[in-house]
């Protein structure tokens, strides 16, 4: 049984194993007396069993009725519940060196000869102690060293997975401080806005969204609903490392200290450049359909109105004299040409602005000769009006005689329509040694400065006060421009007071054919 000061409940247990009961009594007396609680054991299978209650030191005599001293060591230095218990050996009989060896060597951690004295058990004891408890300790120091070290070596491969998950992330994921300093570019803000990571860290986010420099007030008013918000998801228009155009949609959160005080912010973007083309198209093309249903409605209304009265008025009236009919045919005969016009031209439009463009069909032709059927097809045309042709150089070039037809026509019905009667118009046809040059000019009230910036956009009509039966539906300009850039070429246009108006068309002398434009995407 154990027996234990009364003033000492926390003292070190010592588990006593000694067969005689006289010994056993007096090392226990002596123990209690130093402050150590005591356990007994007679045989070494006695102590084997008590040694499983977990006794602080073990006092054990080699010499035992059942088992030795040394056997009883080994077997509880085998078993890995009673291997960290450390035991003195005590013995009268085994004191030679080759005893006290055996017994080191076998698991115990001191040896002494008996008899001892009270004062040498009891040092020996809290030595042993004393170096049990400092070995436990630092095992439980390296252990928990072991533990950290695992854990922060479980911790970096997890940073490093997580940080390998971020840079392979197909979103922009970039990092800033307050002040918008970039600290961390993965991957994915590289592929959206070109530069490497090497490139952005350390500069000013605004390298890459600079329309978000230049309105300060409204990118602080942003990132303060950020920090109070926690978040916030926009679209910003940013810049591409060539100098392109980005859209991206960003979601901006507040990145914080472990005192919760703002100390930056994460930015995930998302390239949305196709998506707002896409979207600017379908919103075009929402307007183009509501433009045509307008141009539908109205104005091809009107000249059918006038072919239907014109039609009606005929059948009403009997015995009309010839005039009356040539009058009345005649009405209805510019009214369905004007249909015409504006049929062709809703097709042409509807190709350029929907289609691929307007496509040709080009042969050697000679722009003077073209020129010349043009302008007396129009001059027949307006006979009261004086339409004047200069010709020089090489007009011989492949070109797509209708579509340059179609193109003139245009050019010079504006340039009658929109000058006084009494004036002329002149047109040019020269050549450039790789291109071919066409200039029509005319007097009269120049155009607008704000209409020349719009002028060959499509649905803008001449001013007012022009005769309306003549006046298109506002897609001449706009089907000429497609034209021209067909033959890769440009238009431009001048108009002032002094010196009127004119247009110049610059075109390539040779057109691709359908055969060299299929060869060249090949």
């Amino acid at each position: 049984m154990e027996k234990t000061p009364s003033s000492q409940p926390s003292s070190p247990v010592v588990l006593i194993v000694e067969d005689d009961e006289a010994k056993r009594y007096l090392l226990a007396r002596a123990l209690e007396l130093a402050g150590f609680r005591t356990r007994e054991a007679a045989t070494g299978n006695e102590a084997l069993m008590l040694a499983r209650e977990a006794p602080d030191v073990l006092l054990l005599d080699v010499r035992l009725p059942d088992v030795s001293g040394f056997e009883v060591s080994r077997k509880l230095k085998q078993d890995p519940a009673t291997a960290s218990i450390p035991i003195i050996q005590m013995s009268a009989s085994f004191t030679t060196t080759h005893d006290r060896t055996q017994g080191l060597l076998g698991g115990a951690d001191g040896y002494l000869v008996a008899p001892v004295e009270p004062e040498e058990l009891v040092a020996t004891l809290r030595t042993v102690l004393r170096t049990h408890e400092v070995s436990r300790e630092r095992e439980q120091l390296l252990e928990s060293e072991r533990s950290a070290r695992a854990a922060l070596e479980a911790a970096n491969a997890q940073l490093s997975t997580q940080v390998e998950i971020l840079a392979n992330v197909h979103d922009s994921v970039i990092v800033t401080d307050l002040s918008g300093i970039i600290s961390y570019w993965n991957r994915g803000a590289t592929q959206l806005f070109g530069y490497t990571a090497e490139e952005m860290l350390g500069r000013s986010v605004s390298t890459i969204y600079p329309s978000q420099a230049t309105r300060e007030r409204e990118l602080a008013e942003q990132l303060d609903h950020i920090i109070e918000h926690g978040e916030r998801t926009t679209e910003w228009q940013g810049k591409h490392k060539d100098g392109s155009e980005v859209w991206a949609t960003v979601r901006t959160v507040t990145m914080r200290s472990a005192r919760g005080e703002p100390i930056g912010f994460i930015g995930v973007s998302r390239d949305i450049t196709e998506v707002r083309r896409l979207r600017a198209e379908a919103l075009r093309r929402a307007e183009l359909a509501q433009q045509l249903v307008g141009i539908v409605s109205h104005d091809l209304r009107n000249p059918l109105t006038a072919i239907t009265l014109a039609a009606e008025s005929g059948l009403r009236k009997e015995g009309q004299d010839a005039a009356t009919q040539v009058r009345l045919l005649t009405r209805i005969r510019s009214s369905a040409e004007r249909m015409t016009r504006m049929v062709r031209e809703l097709l042409d439009f509807t190709q350029a602005s929907v289609g691929n463009g307007i496509t040709l069909n080009p042969h050697p032709e000679d722009l003077h000769e073209l020129a010349r059927q043009v302008v007396e097809e129009v001059q027949f045309a307006h006979p009261g009006r004086t339409v004047l042709l200069e010709c020089t150089g090489d007009g011989k070039g492949t070109l797509d005689a209708d579509r340059m037809a179609q193109m003139l026509t245009n050019l010079l019905t504006n340039a009658l329509q929109y000058s006084p009667p009494d004036t002329a118009v002149t047109v040019s046809s020269t050549s450039e040694p790789d291109a071919l040059l066409l200039r029509v000019h005319n007097l009269g009230r120049p155009i607008p400065p704000e209409d020349l910036e719009r002028i060959f956009e499509p649905l803008q009509r001449g001013a007012a006060g022009t005769d309306s039966a003549q006046r298109s539906i506002g897609l001449g300009l706009f089907i000429v421009n497609h034209i021209v850039r067909a033959h890769r070429g440009d238009i431009q246009v001048r108009s002032s007071q002094e010196k009127g108006t004119t247009f110049t068309v610059r075109i390539a002398r040779h057109a691709k054919t359908a055969e060299d434009a299929g060869s060249s995407n090949t």
